[in-house]
């Protein structure tokens, strides 16, 4: 375990100990549950640095850095607040690799199961489909078509259930717009988010191979994507995984919805009107910088009063599910969402809107537990909701 081999051991020592990335609102949201040191950005270049120097015994030094690097959610917010701009979130991924021979046993268990199934459930290919059953003829029609347009669904929301809600309105929508768009649903794998995560950088190529070859055998010339991890990786890793720009653009599904609107596609009708706060997903948010479509959207829709968190936009609190913390602890993944269900409830919102299936998932999870009253839903099911013949 050589870290001075690592391509960012120089960026060990940029760090001034400033503690911009432990001590404001908007910094590690884990630091603010468990208050620990280490799983802060300057608490991991530290312990990273001494055992590079040999200052800290190394078995305990790669466990407490482990420790560090596994209850980190991969939100971005250290990174966001470093003021001497090192790509935190670059070396975490490059001290993972270093912590293969300790890996937390969810984590492992989450490999072993994409190895097998190419899922992170373990579950069987064929049920991927299992999300369409609302819209099977349809479906049954756009599975496989030959089309220009795409769609990539990723794991969660292939096979959690409630938030399959989210691509069943994606398509209903695209259906009252006389739109067709293919789906691939039998073929699809992981993204290989959680490889990436997880310091297995091979793997993930494997699956970015398998999932742009699928693409470009339909002809897929624009592939639209409504999970923020997934968005992250196609976007931003897979061209360096595979050492070439991918043959289709990618869109998120609001841009795509956002199209569909401005193109007068789409027919809306006021209805009971309603309050709500978005949702930056920190990996479509801080990590690619998809900010104000998700804003446009929600001023298209009629009846729709977005109200927005103290905290938003590069400053906004994670959710508490990136990163492999809600396999590996999810009680502190639950903590890091109840901060975050404070600023919503100091709005006096109805409903919370999302562009990640992680993040719906989650907060939906601890509206329930602290018995609130607001409802979390994917952004497309509140278009949906809109329209005219819904």
């Amino acid at each position: 375990m050589n870290l001075k081999s690592l391509q960012y051991y120089d960026e060990l020592y940029i760090c001034a100990y400033c503690a911009y990335c432990v001590n404001n609102e908007a910094s590690c949201p884990t630091y603010h549950s468990v208050l620990h040191e280490i799983v802060t950005g300057r608490g991991k270049i530290i312990t990273a640095r001494n055992l590079a120097e040999g200052l800290i015994d190394s078995e305990e030094g790669f466990d407490a850095l482990r420790d560090g690097l596994f209850q980190c959610t991969f939100c971005g917010a250290c990174q966001e607040n470093c003021i001497v701009d090192i790509p935190l979130t670059k070396v975490y991924s490059e001290l993972k690799t270093l912590v293969q021979d300790r890996l937390p046993r969810n984590t492992r268990k989450m490999f072993e199961d994409l190895d097998k199934e190419h899922n992170i459930y373990g579950l069987d290919q064929e049920d991927r489909e299992n999300w369409s059953f609302e819209i099977e003829d349809q479906y049954n029609e756009w599975v496989n078509l030959h089309h220009e347009i795409g769609f990539f669904l990723g794991c969660v929301y292939s096979y959690s259930g409630r938030a399959g809600r989210g691509p069943v309105a994606i398509l209903k929508l695209a259906k009252m717009a006389n739109e067709k768009i293919s789906i691939f649903s039998p073929s699809e794998y992981c993204c290989g988010n959680p490889y990436l995560l997880g310091g297995q950088k091979d793997k993930a190529e494997e699956f970015a191979d398998h999932n742009v070859s699928e693409i470009k055998r339909l002809g897929i010339k624009k592939l639209i994507i409504s999970c923020a991890g997934c968005y992250r990786v196609f976007t931003e890793e897979y061209p360096q995984l595979l050492g070439k720009e991918l043959p289709f653009k990618v869109i998120s599904h609001m841009e795509y919805l956002v199209t569909l609107i401005k193109e007068k596609k789409l027919i809306f009708q006021n209805k009971s009107p309603v309050k709500v706060t978005y949702k930056d997903p920190c990996e479509l948010g801080r990590h690619c910088g998809v900010y104000d479509v998700a804003r446009d959207l929600l001023a298209n829709l009629p009846g729709v009063d977005n109200r927005e968190m103290a905290s938003h936009k590069e400053k906004a609190l994670c959710c508490g599910s990136g990163g492999l913390i809600k396999t590996n602890h999810p009680v502190i993944a639950n903590e890091i969402a109840i901060r975050l269900i404070s600023q919503m409830e100091e709005q006096n919102v109805d409903l919370c809107v999302n562009a990640c299936p992680s993040c719906l998932l989650n907060i939906d999870e601890n509206l329930r537990i602290e018995a609130s009253q607001i409802k979390s839903i994917d952004i497309a099911e509140l278009v949906l909701n809109r329209t005219k013949d819904s």
